[in-house]
């Protein structure tokens, strides 16, 4: 009895070693983690982009946007991906997100705010310092958008 108690001591001890092993692997293989500042005079748009944005994703996923508007208004939103599901974006009224993966460096998201509808990709760049964020939908108004933002890791 004690040998079988001390062998599945051991694999449970083998066992959550593996899961937080492979949990770190994956959080260091996660490359979008972290801090990113919007470098403004590389990014373009068909309408106006903002005066600074800051975008912070958090290990478990969280996306919150900080920045300051072309006419100088603050603004700050959130949201807590789930995989291929729409979810609400917290601080922005009646708008979703869907988001997906499609490879450790990049994202894809269907964005649906103020009545209009995007496509997103995100793409981090090989040496983790640089991530390209292109979106191209239609706004409220059904006017066209196409934005690049170029962000900088911090």
């Amino acid at each position: 009895m004690r040998k079988y108690i001390l062998h599945m001591s051991l694999l449970t001890l083998l066992f959550s070693s593996a899961v937080l092993s492979l949990a770190q692997t994956n959080q260091a293989n996660r490359p979008a983690l972290g801090k990113w500042q919007l470098n403004v005079e590389k990014s373009k748009s068909n309408g106006a982009l903002p005066n600074s944005e800051t975008v912070t994703i958090t290990p478990d996923g969280k996306t919150a946007v900080e920045g300051v508007s072309k006419d100088g208004k603050a603004y700050s939103w959130s949201f807590i991906p789930s995989q291929g599901a729409s979810v609400p974006i917290q601080g922005m009224e009646n708008a979703t997100v869907v988001e997906t993966h499609s490879g450790e460096n990049s994202v894809d998201h269907v964005w649906k705010v103020a009545g209009g509808k995007s496509k997103g990709h995100g793409v981090v760049s090989p040496d983790g310092k640089t991530m390209t964020y292109t979106q191209d939908g239609v706004d409220g108004k059904g006017s066209p958008v196409h934005v690049m933002m170029i962000f900088d890791k911090q």
